[in-house]
């Protein structure tokens, strides 16, 4: 299951690569929401010595959160430098090396903090890119050469519709930063429901 994880997130983040900024952007929101994740285990943690032995079922047992939490930070900070160059018109480019490692560093996130299953809400836009490029290309083969949507990934369909890029970025990052406050809420809202009487 681990190596599905890390093979769909590393071509999730590749496919959205494809507008300047726009990987680098949704990358920050989905490996920062780890920071708070990470932080968060590790004051839950069932390893700390401030845990009431009652509550040892409300507890995580992930081995050493904070350390996964201190790795997305830098992580988060590097991004925010190579954004300063990489929005349009991009000075720098990513290419498929640094979206794969990026891809592939929110996978370990995910599966070192236990939180697979969640990843498919915190990186939803890379989700939903990924969706529509799979969908855009079997209902390709199925009908023989027609298409749902001008083109795929989903910006470039709406580079095709003329939207400016720098719009197109902007509005996906907010898709990112919605999916990634969702994520992080349902973490939380499952820790709630674990100490609830």
């Amino acid at each position: 299951f681990g190596a599905f994880v890390m093979v769909g997130a590393g071509n999730a983040v590749n496919l959205t690569d494809g507008l300047d900024g726009l990987a680098a952007g949704a990358s920050i929101f989905a490996i920062g929401s780890y920071i708070i994740i990470g932080y968060w285990q590790s004051i839950q943690s069932c390893y700390s010595l401030s845990v009431n032995p009652e509550n040892l079922f409300k507890c995580y047992t992930v081995s050493s959160p904070l350390e996964l939490a201190t790795i997305a930070a830098a992580i988060v900070g590097s991004l925010v430098g190579f954004l300063w160059w990489n929005t349009s018109p991009a000075q720098i480019m990513m290419g498929d090396t640094g979206s794969f490692a990026l891809g592939g560093a929110l996978a370990a996130l995910a599966i070192l903090s236990r939180t697979e299953l969640l990843l498919v809400l915190i990186g939803g836009l890379f989700a939903i890119i990924t969706g529509q490029v799979i969908i855009q290309r079997i209902y390709f083969k199925l009908t023989k050469g027609k298409r749902i949507w001008r083109s795929s990934p989903y910006h470039h369909h709406f580079e095709m519709k003329g939207w400016p890029e720098v719009t197109i970025v902007v509005r996906f990052w907010i898709i990112a930063g919605l999916f990634v406050g969702a994520g992080v809420g349902l973490f939380y809202l499952e820790w709630l429901s674990s100490v609830a009487p």
